[in-house]
């Protein structure tokens, strides 16, 4: 997934006029540096972790990470429903060939 400018813009906003965005890349080291300026996001990954971002720069960081500002909908349930279909699925099969034998016989 390639992230364009146009996504940063989207997400966190026009970039302030002096800053230049620098990959930290994964430096365990790096420390983003507040900006008091910069209202703080929420963005949010695929498996549905939240980060709060307090400067143009992390946000960007994180967007180019693949983090967005919109919760991605997922069902917490979809497993369950999944089984649960499978199992009336095979109840209905059994009911069906059982009706079918006995009428037969």
């Amino acid at each position: 997934m390639e992230i364009d400018d146009i996504d940063i813009e989207n997400s966190c906003g026009i970039q302030p006029a002096g800053v230049t965005y620098t990959d930290p890349g994964n430096d365990p080291n790096f420390v983003f540096v507040n900006d008091p300026s910069f209202e703080t996001l929420v963005l949010y990954d695929i498996e549905g972790n939240v980060i709060n971002v307090n400067s143009w720069i992390e946000c960007a960081h994180y967007v180019k990470g693949g983090w967005v500002n919109t919760i991605i909908a997922n069902y917490p349930g979809d497993k369950y429903l999944v089984f649960s279909l499978i199992f009336l699925a095979l109840i209905s099969t059994s009911l069906f060939i059982y009706k079918k034998r006995f009428k037969n016989a």
